[in-house]
């Protein structure tokens, strides 16, 4: 079995996890670390530890590096790793601009290294469950999702690089972009149109943002992403919209969730068969009420419900017999689905690398049309402000 050495840069909060959860696989074996923090470095059993991450591009023993940095630095470190002859996982956001994330893919091109973004969610099983029913059309088609994340900033005091968005780009490119991309991994579809709102509590902190998405084929997907509160309402809520289903999450890292859908025998079979999945009740369509208009309301051709075998949704006409409603669960804790998510995402680029024809989960290109989202509704929200601050508004 080849053993790839392995280098990180950035060695904060999340490139420790990431060093603490790879120490489990066996064909890997990180060598080196960077960082321009030197107590950060203190206390490596074998490691070389480097203050500037150049000087950890020459040692040759090393075939990938992972990428933990601001992300206002991910252009430059990306490029360089790449043109030294590095393989490359880059924690999101690819970059902070599309410029610079282009620049990266076509370095990466021109020099043939694998190159890839660590998209963590597309690695969690109960998500990949999801994205399985979605693109199966289990539930019909996806039409709306629906992100809130309401984050603590209470390790974030206004002097952090994270209210910076010459360094960090804003919250929708630091953070949103793992749910922008959530959304294209369950129905990739052509963006159409993009906006946004947001608020800052002072000129410096910009600490509510939202984003408007509208997708080819009708699907709409809103993003609100909240640094303001403290970290005991801190919460993450995901709902999808289905033409035969209602599914929400709970978590940034989702672990459970409820389910209400109509649904046919064989796709009530492909739910049952889920080991994540538990049916808590079961309705006929015949016995089950729709109270979407209340009584006196009038007669319509569909009053009789009693022999009712299928129905339309979203245009579409489905067949269905039976109401269900349920749960998904991870029966594991939230670091252990953490950490086996940053392992798969490093062991997919690792596969890659011994067989070229591997496609990778989470490609540059995934990393770029999340990207052009949070980029364009960040904009918009900047020039929305702006705009109603000259026909004085506000």
């Amino acid at each position: 079995m080849r053993i790839f050495n392995l280098g990180i840069i950035g060695y904060g909060g999340f490139g420790k996890f990431l060093h603490n959860a790879w120490r489990s696989l066996d064909n890997v074996r990180v060598v080196a670390i960077a960082d321009k923090n030197a107590t950060a470095l203190q206390a490596m059993e074998g490691e070389k530890t480097f203050a500037d991450w150049r000087d950890l591009l020459l040692e040759k023993e090393i075939d990938a590096i992972a990428i933990v940095t601001e992300p206002s630095t991910h252009e430059e470190i990306a490029i360089a790793c790449l043109e030294a002859g590095k393989h490359v996982l880059i924690e999101k956001p690819l970059a902070i601009s599309l410029s610079d994330a282009e620049k990266i893919m076509q370095i990466r091109d021109r020099t043939g290294a694998v190159a890839a973004i660590d998209f963590i969610m597309r690695f969690n099983p109960l998500l990949q469950a999801i994205q399985g029913f979605t693109q199966q059309g289990i539930f019909g088609k996806l039409r709306r999702v629906d992100v809130e994340n309401y984050a603590q900033d209470e390790q974030l005091p206004p002097e952090h690089w994270f209210w910076h968005p010459e360094r960090s780009g804003g919250i929708l490119i630091e953070h949103a972009v793992h749910f922008i991309d959530l959304v294209h991994f369950f129905a990739p579809a052509k963006i159409l149109k993009v906006n946004g709102l947001k608020h800052n509590r002072n000129p410096r902190q910009e600490d509510q943002i939202m984003a408007n998405v509208l997708y080819e084929g009708g699907l709409m997907a809103t993003h609100y992403h909240s640094f303001a509160r403290p970290g005991f309402f801190e919460t993450t809520q995901i709902k999808l919209a289905y033409d035969l289903a209602d599914i929400e999450l709970q978590g940034w890292i989702p672990l459970a969730g409820t389910l209400k859908a109509l649904v046919n025998p064989q796709t009530k079979k492909a739910l049952m068969d889920n080991p994540f999945f538990e049916l808590t009740d079961s309705t006929p369509i015949e016995n089950a009420s729709d109270e979407s208009r209340p009584k006196g309301w009038g007669i319509s051709d569909n009053a009789d419900t009693s022999s009712r075998r299928s129905l339309r949704s979203g245009g579409a006409l489905y067949e269905v017999n039976e109401i269900v409603t349920g749960k998904f669960q991870l029966k594991r804790s939230k670091q252990e689905v953490y950490a086996d998510s940053v392992r798969s995402s490093l062991l997919d680029v690792l596969k890659k690398i011994e067989n070229p024809e591997h496609q990778l989960a989470a490609t540059l290109e995934t990393g770029l049309e999340s990207l052009k989202i949070a980029v364009g509704a960040t904009e918009s929200a900047r020039s929305t402000n702006q705009g109603i601050e000259r026909i004085g508004i506000i």
